[in-house]
């Protein structure tokens, strides 16, 4: 799933029309998501996805893809080649949550499955669910309620929210800990919201974070 781009006739295409033209028309988040999701977004989901790629354009040095990325500028590699490293560490921990979770909350929302077998099943597996606990925020996330709460103002995904919440608030029940919907998890309720499928989902937490890792490597040979 993704919008097709070629050159043809002497003319690179972006799906049916000239990318050339389509360039001037659209700001780059705009062509991210209808590349990714072959559509051009409605009212609302454009404000909500630049929101999200804003949100993870970084997170600091500690970050497992920043600290491979330092490592590598660190040990003479070129930016693709220490960028590279630094995406080959985003992971099912590390920014790719969504794809999990994303499949979670379609079962919920879609197949009317239940929250509470849900978070069972991964406690009976000992498996943390995708999306949730935050290793400094132990109570909220405010990357992720900026998230939940731009879907709110835009009218977007309710039913996948009240999905997050009560996830959430079974995670509380069952395990006795506060374990909130981390940016992670916002992010694949938003991209639920979008229709989208899950295995768009890491795909976008890659598109917002390598400007990161470029500005992380540009950082370290300064020094």
């Amino acid at each position: 799933m993704a919008l097709s781009v070629n050159h043809k006739g002497g003319t690179v295409w972006f799906g049916l029309e000239s990318h050339l033209e389509v360039s001037g028309r659209h700001s780059f988040a705009e062509m991210i998501f209808w590349l990714l999701s072959e559509r051009q977004p409605i009212s609302g989901e454009l404000k909500v996805f630049e929101l999200m790629l804003n949100l993870s354009i970084d997170h600091g040095s500690d970050t497992p893809s920043a600290k491979m990325t330092i490592r590598s500028a660190k040990a003479g590699k070129t930016i693709g080649k220490a960028v590279a490293a630094g995406v080959g560490e985003i992971n099912d921990t590390h920014g790719g949550a969504q794809e999990a979770l994303m499949s979670i909350l379609y079962k919920i929302v879609k197949e009317k499955a239940e929250s509470k077998t849900a978070v069972a099943e991964f406690i009976e597996k000992k498996i943390r669910l995708p999306g949730f606990g935050h290793r400094l925020y132990r109570n909220t996330d405010p990357w992720a309620e900026l998230i939940l709460d731009a879907l709110r103002d835009n009218n977007l995904g309710r039913d996948f929210v009240t999905a997050a919440r009560n996830l959430a608030e079974e995670l509380n029940r069952q395990t006795g800990k506060v374990l909130p919907l981390n940016i992670d998890g916002a992010i694949a309720v938003a991209l639920c919201a979008f229709g989208w499928p899950p295995t768009l989902g890491t795909a976008v937490f890659i598109i917002a974070r390598v400007p990161g890792l470029c500005g992380q490597y540009l950082n370290d040979i300064k020094k």
